[in-house]
């Protein structure tokens, strides 16, 4: 199931922007740090630190961005590549 953080916020550039600027994101730390003590299970554990892991998707309507926890975990074989594209 998608999870769409609360607080966090993106947009792309905006007209005129340079072409190093890629997007915008607005943080509401209140409403992510909320969000996060009501959904801790969305938290990774990195070195032994918990973390948030978001994508950045485009929206199904395609107007628009979205930030989604990633939930992605390769998969584990025995050759030790996973599930590798390449």
């Amino acid at each position: 199931m998608t999870k769409f953080p609360q607080g966090v916020r993106v947009f792309p550039p905006k007209d005129g922007a340079p072409s190093f600027v890629k997007g915008q994101l607005i943080i509401n730390p209140k409403e992510l740090f909320e969000w996060l003590k009501a959904n801790p299970e969305a938290m990774t554990d990195y070195k032994d630190q918990k973390q948030l892991k978001l994508a950045i998707t485009e929206r199904k309507d395609g107007k628009g961005w979205n930030t989604i926890v990633d939930t992605y975990k390769p998969k584990n074989d025995d050759n030790g590549i996973g599930d590798l594209p390449f």
